[in-house]
């Protein structure tokens, strides 16, 4: 976000703090907000091409994008997929076909894995 502001100095998002701004990005780049928008089209191109270097290194099945910046409307999923698609170098047909999933639970499904085992172990250890 600080390489665009300068880019759109009447930017809503450039006049508060920059930490409460970061937390805001996401919902205005839903509603369509373009300077909010590139911060994510910047993000899934990156993405799009560390997906490629996973495909040289793991040959991998599929891939799952999860995290906060998916919580968002199932528009703007679409969207940020396919830009992550877009991202991808083109040179291999394999990569063509991947399916690129959206995990669950947004930026809590680490969490929930993790206290899901936790409770397994337990309840394996008679703990629970």
């Amino acid at each position: 976000m600080p390489y665009l502001l300068p880019k759109y100095p009447a930017h809503e998002l450039g006049k508060g703090d920059r930490h409460q701004a970061a937390k805001l990005v996401r919902g205005l780049a839903d509603k369509g907000d373009p300077m909010s928008k590139e911060v994510f089209r910047v993000q899934a191109h990156a993405l799009g091409l560390f997906f490629d270097e996973m495909v040289n290194t793991f040959d991998p099945d599929a891939f799952i994008v999860g995290g906060g910046a998916l919580e968002t409307s199932p528009e703007f999923q679409r969207w940020f997929l396919e830009e992550v698609r877009a991202a991808m170098p083109s040179q291999r047909e394999e990569q063509a076909t991947i399916p690129i999933y959206v995990m669950p639970n947004g930026d809590t499904a680490g969490a929930r894995g993790a206290a899901i085992e936790a409770l397994k172990l337990a309840r394996q250890s008679g703990l629970a």
